[in-house]
């Protein structure tokens, strides 16, 4: 499940138990509409990640583009952020 909100002109989208190809609508709808300089997805609350938000991460950051160095990824446990290791997600999100 994601929630999201705008806080000092950054959006953030709180992932709550796994992150799954099942978040795609409420994910894109909320990153879409967002007025904001940068989006921070917090995986404080999240268990598990799946091949499916991965990809959504990845398309998120291609959509960005230019501006992909504004998307971060905060807050992952110790298991999220072995995933992010493998998939080399450490080379190519700002991890805090």
């Amino acid at each position: 499940m994601i929630t999201h909100e705008l806080k000092d002109h950054s959006l953030w989208l709180h992932v709550i138990d796994n992150f799954t190809v099942d978040d795609f609508n409420t994910f894109q709808v909320a990153h879409q509409n967002a007025d904001c300089d940068q989006i921070i997805i917090d995986f404080s609350n999240a268990t598990h990640i799946d091949s499916g938000g991965l990809g959504m991460l990845l398309q998120l950051r291609s959509q960005l583009g230019d501006k992909a160095d504004q998307l971060i990824l905060h807050s992952a446990s110790e298991h999220i952020l072995k995933i992010f290791e493998v998939v080399n997600f450490d080379k190519l999100f700002k991890i805090t």
